[in-house]
C-alpha cells in the first residue's frame, strides 16, 4: 500500500513540475519582464546563499528542507530549459 501511495505522490509531483515548466516556458515566449525572470530562474544554481564554508557539515532539519527546495528548483529549472531548448531547435 505504501509503495502505491509513494508512486501516486511521485507521479503527481512530476506532473506538477512538468506543468510549471510549461508555464514558465510560455512566460519566456511572451517576452518582456516575465521572460527576464524566467531566464534568471533557469540560470540560477540554487546553491546555499549564506556563504557558509560547509553548511551541510552539521546536518539539521532546516538545512535538509532548504536543500530539498533547492533540488526541486534545480529540477524545475532544468525541465524549463529542456523545453526552451526544444523550442529553439524548432
Amino acid at each position: 500500500m505504501t509503495e502505491m501511495l509513494d508512486a501516486t505522490i511521485e507521479g503527481r509531483l512530476l506532473a506538477q513540475r512538468q506543468i510549471l515548466a510549461e508555464l514558465l516556458a510560455a512566460c519566456d515566449r511572451a517576452g518582456g519582464p516575465l521572460s527576464d525572470w524566467v531566464r534568471a530562474f533557469v540560470a540560477d544554481d540554487y546553491g546555499p546563499k549564506d556563504y557558509a564554508e560547509d553548511p551541510g557539515a552539521v546536518p539539521n532539519a532546516a538545512f535538509a528542507v532548504e536543500n530539498i527546495i533547492a533540488d526541486e528548483k534545480r529540477m524545475l529549472a532544468s525541465e524549463t530549459q529542456r523545453i526552451l531548448d526544444a523550442d529553439a531547435r524548432g
